[in-house]
């Protein structure tokens, strides 16, 4: 018989030195792609904002052509707990933006703050949030024990101040404001129609007196439950005070949740990237609706 002899052959391994390169390796590439999926993702997030201002473009026109005037930015009728109504031009277009069974559960005869209107301004509507924003898709602006959801657009002001002069504005929007877009003679496609807000802190917290916060609903305008006087127009609609981003701007200026930029909804239904670091003076031109001023691409 024959016995053959069975050697063990030994396994090569790799060294310690070969196992920290491809490690290295390893880490560069996640570091290159991290940021390339990031980016990636916030262009999906900026593209879905834009497509959300381009519906409010569609309905806005809908509105007008059905009622020969654009939604008020906010309905106000004085009452003994302040402002009876509330509602915004955001409540007041859900019927033009496939929302009729939200619109149909609110009683636009009763105070937005009446607990018959409870269940439809706690609702998160996709429509009304900007992906980048963090803090508006599941947040709440609390007035006492009131809740409203969180939003991200706003209507345009323009450039008075919002506080002071509810009633008067140079822009699309005020309380009870009737604007048609036969009376924005500066031009559809060179008039703000809506921008964007982020929700949450201060870019500079404390900057602001004893506000902290960017606060916007899409329900309506909240009155202040210890000053009934403070309709809270600046929840629904935005002045021209700073420019886009700004550091020091506070809960009545255009403040985004993207990187250097804000988006805009134009008068003509067209959307546009503002930059941070646009000219003031273009800033409150494109901001009125019948200034009269020379407004570049």
């Amino acid at each position: 018989m024959r016995t053959t002899a069975t050697r063990s052959l030994a396994r090569p391994a790799f060294t310690l030195v070969e196992v920290l390169v491809v490690i290295a390796i390893i880490a560069t590439l996640v570091g290159l792609l991290v940021p390339a999926v990031q980016s990636a993702r916030e262009a999906a997030r900026t593209n879905t904002c834009k497509n959300n201002l381009k519906q409010f473009g569609v309905a806005m026109h809908n509105y007008e052509t059905a009622n020969k005037r654009l939604p008020p930015g906010y309905r106000f009728v004085s009452g003994p707990e302040g402002n009876g109504l509330g509602f915004s031009w955001g409540a007041l277009l859900l019927p033009f933006m496939e929302e009729a069974a939200v619109y149909k559960e609110f009683r636009f005869d009763l105070p937005l703050y009446d607990p018959a209107n409870l269940i439809p301004r706690e609702k998160h509507l996709p429509v009304f949030l900007c992906p980048t924003d963090p803090i508006s898709p599941n947040g709440f602006v609390e007035m006492g024990n009131e809740r409203y959801a969180m939003a991200c657009y706003v209507g345009n002001f323009g450039p008075p101040d919002l506080d002071a002069t509810q009633d008067k504005r140079d822009g699309v929007f005020s309380r009870n404001s009737h604007t048609g877009l036969k009376d924005i003679t500066d031009g559809l496609s060179k008039t703000f129609m809506l921008g964007e807000r982020q929700n949450g802190p201060f870019r500079h917290v404390g900057v602001h007196g004893r506000h902290f916060e960017y606060e916007t609903a899409w329900a309506g305008a909240i009155r202040d439950v210890d000053d009934p006087s403070d309709d809270h127009g600046h929840m629904v609609l935005f002045q021209s005070g700073h420019t886009p981003n700004a550091a020091n701007s506070d809960d009545r200026d255009v403040s985004s949740a993207h990187q250097g930029f804000a988006q805009f909804l134009m008068c003509d239904g067209s959307v546009r990237a503002v930059l941070e670091a646009i000219d003031v003076d273009a800033y409150l031109a494109s901001s009125t609706r019948a200034g009269g001023e020379q407004v570049g691409e």
